[in-house]
């Protein structure tokens, strides 16, 4: 595209993109999908900004991580994209209502070469995820050699990327992602997605099409070494709690070891609902 080059990409929980295509959606402020096209809304319902339309795929299989973008020029040492991950699919036949987590703030990383690291749950349908991300390094959406946490809804073919502030946390601070059915119209869904207890984390999404593949996630860019992953063995993901309008289904998470070179794996320790526990190592 004229005008458009390489050094306007930046990272997201998602991959690589051009910097237009990221858009912070301010406190009170929510993303409506029911006219056709990405609108912003303000907290009286007026409308802020259109987005334009979103490019949804038909159906099958969610686009992440197969679609991850990587930099084109940028080199990494180690391997890039969604590197260890846990997901489980509802094909029950209701909705989630409910999927929360618990995770901890691991130590910083005893080695910095700008790398980006995101520690995530979240769901998807065929074309978006939604997350509560916990991420260190820079992002589209700021940040630096710090762990700190916002809310996404990014599309999975390199499009719309919108996120919350970005708010600093502290290693050792236990971190809640909680995403909720807020609402439903036919085959049109809400949803809420926020970090309990954190201001300013709350990215509401309305009228878009049901998400319905859950994950626990590590994903990473620019590591140029073992030492560039957090100085600890591992992140747990625990009380795990999947809630649909039926009742919590019977979990069986799915264990992806994409990417090994620092022997990164993901052990399900429970498959219990609510209290699972899903650990990812590096």
């Amino acid at each position: 595209m004229p005008g458009k080059t390489v050094d306007d990409l930046v990272v997201t929980p998602g991959g690589y993109r051009h910097t237009s295509h990221v858009h912070a959606i301010g406190p009170g402020h929510r993303l409506d999908l029911a006219r056709g096209t990405i609108q912003q809304m303000d907290a009286r319902g007026h409308l802020v900004h259109d987005f334009g339309p979103l490019q949804i795929k038909s159906g099958g299989k969610p686009l992440m991580p197969g679609n991850v973008s990587r930099h084109p020029t940028l080199a990494a040492g180690l391997g890039e994209g969604w590197i260890a991950y846990a997901g489980w699919t509802n094909d029950t036949g209701h909705p989630v209502t409910l999927f929360s987590t618990m995770w901890k703030v691991p130590p910083a990383p005893k080695t910095n070469h700008n790398q980006v690291i995101f520690l995530f749950s979240g769901i998807q349908n065929s074309t978006n995820i939604y997350q509560p991300v916990l991420q260190w390094g820079p992002s589209a959406a700021g940040g630096g050699p710090y762990w700190a946490v916002a809310s996404w809804y990014v599309d999975g073919q390199q499009g719309p990327a919108f996120h919350t502030n970005l708010v600093q946390v502290e290693p050792g601070t236990v971190l809640t992602g909680v995403m909720t059915l807020s609402g439903q119209n036919n085959n049109l869904f809400s949803y809420d997605c926020v970090f309990k207890g954190i201001a300013d984390t709350s990215l509401p999404v309305s009228n878009i099409q049901q998400l319905t593949w859950n994950i626990e996630t590590l994903e990473a860019y620019g590591l140029q070494q073992c030492s560039d992953y957090p100085d600890i063995s591992s992140v747990a993901f625990y009380a795990i709690d999947l809630q649909t309008s039926a009742g919590r289904p019977v979990l069986s998470w799915t264990p992806e070891n994409a990417i090994t070179d620092c022997k990164q794996h993901v052990d399900i320790v429970s498959n219990a609902n609510p209290d699972g526990e899903v650990d990812i190592y590096f």
